[in-house]
C-alpha cells in the first residue's frame, strides 16, 4: 500500500530561472512541501552545462526553497533522495519538460 508520494523535479538547471521556480512551486502545491525536491548533479560541460552544483545552489537559494535542493549523480533516478524512503510504500513522481520526456 502506497503511503507516501515523493515528487522530484530533475534537471541540469543551466541556469535555474523563474519558470523553473514556478514549476517547482506547482509540484509542491500538488504533492506537498515535505516530500518535494529539486534534483541536480555537479556535472559540468563548458558548452551546455557550465554551472557547478555550488553555482546552482547559490542561484536557487534566492528563491527561498529551503533544503529542497539535492545533489545527485543522476537527477532522473535520484537515488540519493529515494534511499530515505521505503520502496514498498512510496510512489515517485518526476516532473520533466518536453525535451526530457521519453518518447
Amino acid at each position: 500500500m502506497i503511503k507516501t508520494i515523493v515528487a522530484i523535479y530533475p534537471g541540469r538547471f543551466q541556469p535555474f530561472g523563474k519558470h523553473h521556480y514556478q514549476s517547482f512551486k506547482w509540484l509542491q502545491d500538488k504533492f506537498g512541501k515535505a516530500n518535494t525536491y529539486i534534483a541536480t548533479s555537479n556535472v559540468t560541460d563548458a558548452n551546455k552545462s557550465p554551472f557547478t552544483f555550488a553555482d546552482k545552489h547559490d542561484i536557487i537559494r534566492h528563491y527561498k526553497i529551503g533544503d529542497r535542493l539535492v545533489q545527485v549523480k543522476n537527477p532522473y533516478k535520484s537515488v540519493e533522495i529515494l534511499q530515505h524512503y521505503n520502496p514498498k510504500t512510496t510512489a515517485v513522481v518526476f516532473l520533466v519538460g518536453s525535451k526530457d520526456q521519453l518518447h
